[in-house]
C-alpha cells in the first residue's frame, strides 16, 4: 500500500507537467502496479493458509464480489435515471469496502 500511495502521488503531481506528452498514459498506470503485487500476495496467502483460513478468505472474496457488483451495477442504473456520473476510480474502493464487509460476515460464520 505504501508503494501505491507513493506512485499515486508521483502520478498525480507529475500529470500537469505531462499534459500533452504521450508519457501521461503510462504515468497514470503506475499506481496499478502495486495492485498486482497485492493480488500476488493474497494468492500466496491463500495457498499457504490452512483449509479453514482459505475458506474464510475465499468466502469473504465471494461475498465482497457480490456486494461490489450489486453496488456498481445498481449505481450504473441510477446514472441512467439521472444520478451524477462517477469515475471508474471509485470502483476499487467499492470492492475493497465490500471485501471488508464480506470478511466480517465470513468471520462471524466461523
Amino acid at each position: 500500500m505504501a508503494a501505491y500511495v507513493v506512485l499515486l502521488l508521483i502520478a498525480v503531481l507529475a500529470l500537469p507537467a505531462l499534459e500533452t506528452s504521450p508519457w501521461r498514459w503510462p504515468l497514470m498506470v503506475l499506481p496499478v502496479l502495486p495492485g498486482l503485487g497485492a493480488a500476488w500476495a493474497l494468492l500466496r496467502f491463500i495457498r499457504r493458509s490452512d483449509e479453514l483460513q482459505s475458506r474464510i478468505v475465499v468466502e469473504s472474496l465471494a461475498i465482497g464480489f457480490a456486494l461490489g457488483s450489486l453496488a456498481t451495477l445498481g449505481y450504473g442504473f441510477l446514472q441512467l435515471a439521472g444520478a451524477p456520473p462517477l469515475s471508474w476510480i471509485f470502483v476499487w474502493p467499492v470492492y475493497g469496502l465490500s471485501w471488508a464487509v464480506g470478511s466480517l460476515i465470513a468471520r462471524l460464520r466461523y
